[in-house]
């Protein structure tokens, strides 16, 4: 126990976001210390400050994406800190001045994650405008210290670039390696039935969510820096383990037809099946021991031995059909060799991720070329016509901008016509909560109070034991950098920390500590409410408006993914498509794991339909796994004919999905399909599977124990395959537009 709480600790001080706090902690304090050595504290303060409203903005990325954030932030929070502070003695400038400037800094980040974090940066910086007053001149000067402080922090980002890339690449790919051990392992909990269906299936459902925004920053540490950059021999195998998991997820989501068919067959004969779901639990554990490794920079540990385990499954193959016979347990067989055959390809890809931990593997020609994998990187538009598309009340941060405004000025005039102390608590409190969500907003407002309650009662517990502001000093550092490090991942923990830095930086100025921690509770809880009461009333964003489009955008990357599968199966060409589509397909799935999940977190009054919802979320990731499982099969089965059924059948699926599009838009559908002909393509499917096992059966009828041959069986594996999961997949498609008809239906009454 003591071993994993000391290997945890190592963990985070070796992590991207402990280096970075100590790198932004160093960049704010070197000023000041400086400051207090040459008596000009005032002047370096405002350096700090710069370094602290810029250093928001520096994410996970390429180094030009980094710098031109870093800039941006830095020109903003100039430009915001003099025109606040030269209107801040005049209330008849400074309400309108405040209002365009929190509307306007709050609604750039609709441009994504990066310039959300920049518009923060911004609206900090109005903040911290009203902690920091000067007049005259000198608001001139202190802008050009915070420009400087800017500037300093991109010296410093710059500098420490390459380990911060290195370690946070590490980071990501190791959560990847252990976010799809585990993603393995509940599946093979779900095909023996271990556990509540539902609980799994939802943490299934959130865990492909972190999956999918694990890839997005992948891509972007791995494929953006090399446009610029290059490759390395070791961001080369960095990039292979990638490529190797994304194939793992997809292979593990290709199954879970297999798995309800497995698991109604084989359910009161589980002994047939647990060599198959043991071999799973094995690779799920060598997936986690990876991550071990590359986290702990330690060398992998003795390869597991696979064939020892596929021995076993062909074993109890064979015992299966011995003990059930021929031809009763042929579809059961045929099963299982699906499975083992599923088992080997994902072998096969953690045999080429332990290559290369072993360094066994040429890496000169890894990787993907410039032009192609360009487009695995989501680029976001900054075109300015997003601006103007946004400027509706129909959009979420439009809303939330003008919601932000409001509460800022309540919050400040509140502050004004009460006198309180330190107006500009309020407000930062009203900036770190207030989210577009209403989800995200009440849970960011408990974790604020719960850290700055317990941060404060932290504080004041050691300002009773002692008195000593050396001790203050240290603490005051620590806490921030730890704060900073937590910022990001932990936001309750990072409020303590937030908590206790305040009051040991105030102590050192003002020896009353508890008056301090008295106005900072205050303070907060004032905030919180505000924050919480504007989130409530003031235009919320319910999930349930806008879900139906984030239904709309996965059944269009759904329609896509499957004409990439056809067009695969017809040219044996087009893998990058391909893999587009899917890539495509699995994030915006995702999105809608995500959404639902916001959904089932809002007011009971707000969920609208989320029975409904519910089903659609579970049909529709029951449909891409499907089609996931058909991809997968085809690209390492390539099909010698191409099929005029499987042409009429997948026309069917897409006609299901365009129908349910066209409900959802409240579109006339179009088109039709003969259930007739419908019934004789998929007879003609299963017909090839017949003629295919009366050969065998003839075979059989000479020679009992006759092995079968390799290509035969094969044949049989596909013909079952396809035929299978092709009802399937139409079967899905029609449930879709079934419920979302149904779901329409219920919206108009």
């Amino acid at each position: 126990m003591i071993k994993n709480y000391y290997q945890q600790i190592l963990n985070f001080l070796k992590s991207p976001d402990f280096l970075k706090s100590i790198i932004v902690t160093f960049g704010i304090v070197l000023p000041l210390i400086i400051g207090i050595q040459i008596d000009q504290i005032s002047y370096l303060l405002s350096i700090s400050i710069g370094v602290f409203l810029t250093s928001g903005s520096d994410v996970p990325g390429s180094r030009k994406h980094k710098s031109i954030g870093i800039l941006i932030a830095t020109l903003i929070a100039l430009l915001t800190t003099i025109a606040i502070t030269y209107v801040a003695p005049n209330p008849y400038l400074l309400v309108p001045t405040m209002s365009l400037l929190i509307f306007g800094i709050s609604f750039i980040s609709v441009y994504g994650f990066r310039a959300s974090l920049i518009s923060f940066s911004g609206l900090l910086a109005i903040v911290l405008s009203f902690a920091h007053p000067q007049v005259g001149q000198e608001i001139l000067i202190q802008g050009l210290f915070i420009a400087i402080g800017g500037f300093w922090y991109l010296f410093l980002s710059a500098i420490f670039h390459p380990l911060l890339q290195k370690r946070q690449i590490n980071k990501e790919l190791s959560s990847c390696l252990q976010f799809t051990a585990q993603y393995i392992r509940i599946r093979g909990n779900l095909a023996i039935g271990e556990g509540k269906a539902e609980e799994l299936k939802k943490e299934l459902f959130e865990l492909q969510t972190t999956i999918n925004a694990t890839h997005e920053t992948l891509r972007e540490l791995l494929l953006t820096e090399r446009q610029s950059s290059g490759f390395s021999n070791y961001k080369r195998k960095q990039l292979l383990i990638f490529i190797e998991l994304i194939d793992i997820l997809e292979l593990s989501m290709a199954n879970p037809a297999n798995y309800e068919k497995i698991n109604s067959l084989f359910l009161e004969k589980p002994q047939y099946v647990r060599p198959f779901i043991d071999l799973v639990f094995q690779l799920s554990d060598r997936l986690d021991q990876m991550a071990i490794a590359m986290l702990e920079n330690k060398k992998l540990s003795h390869k597991i031995d696979f064939n020892i385990l596929i021995q076993l499954c062909e074993k109890t193959i064979q015992t299966y059909k011995n003990d059930i016979g021929l031809p009763e347990a042929r579809e059961g067989a045929l099963l299982l060799r699906n499975l083992l055959e599923y088992e080997e390809n994902q072998i096969q890809k953690i045999d080429s991720i332990e290559r290369v931990f072993y360094d066994l593997e040429n890496q000169k020609n890894i990787g993907i070329r410039s032009k192609e994998g360009k487009q695995f990187i989501t680029q976001q538009d900054y075109d300015l016509n997003i601006l103007s598309e946004n400027f509706s009340f129909k959009s979420p941060i439009l809303k939330h901008s003008a919601r932000l405004t409001i509460a800022m000025l309540l919050a400040y005039t509140i502050g004004t016509l009460f006198s309180l102390q330190n107006t500009y608590w309020i407000l930062l409190t009203i900036v770190v909560i207030m989210r577009p969500g209403y989800t995200l907003t009440k849970k960011r407002s408990k974790h604020r109070l719960y850290g700055t309650l317990i941060g404060a009662s932290i504080a004041s517990l050691i300002v009773l034991i002692n008195q000593n502001t050396y001790l203050f000093a240290f603490l005051a550092i620590v806490s921030l950098t730890l704060a900073l490090s937590f910022i990001q991942k932990n936001y309750k923990t990072a409020s303590v920390f937030i908590t206790t830095s305040i009051v040991f930086i105030y102590t050192l100025i003002n020896p009353d500590a508890f008056e301090v921690i008295q106005y900072r509770v205050v303070d907060t809880i004032i905030g919180a409410a505000i924050a919480f009461g504007a989130g409530t009333l003031l235009w919320p964003t319910w999930e349930s408006e806008s879900i139906q489009n984030t239904i709309l955008k996965v059944l269009r990357a759904n329609r896509k993914y499957l004409a990439q599968i056809d067009r695969y199966y017809h040219e044996n060409s087009g893998l990058t498509d391909y893999k587009l589509a899917r890539k495509e397909a699995f994030l915006e799935m995702g999105n809608l794991n995500a959404a639902f999940q916001r959904l089932s977190q809002e007011p009971k009054s707000q969920q609208h339909h989320v029975g409904k919802i519910n089903e659609i979320v579970s049909i529709n990731q029951t449909l891409l796994a499907a089609m996931a499982s058909l991809g997968t099969y085809l690209i390492n089965h390539k099909e010698n004919e191409v099929s005029k059924d499987f042409e009429f059948i997948i026309k069917t699926i897409d006609l299901n999905l365009k129908q349910a599009i066209q409900r959802l838009l409240k579109k006339d559908q179009t088109g039709s399909i003969s259930e007739d002909e419908l019934e004789l393509a998929h007879q003609h499917l299963e017909e090839r599977f017949e003629s295919l096992v009366s050969i065998r059966n003839q075979e059989l009828a000479f020679e009992k124990t006759k092995p079968i041959d390799p290509q035969l069986r094969k044949r049989l594996q596909s013909t079952r395959l396809i035929s299978d999961q092709m009802k399937w997949l139409v079967t899905i498609s029609g449930n879709i537009k079934k419920v979302i008809e149904s779901l329409e239906s219920d919206l108009v009454k």
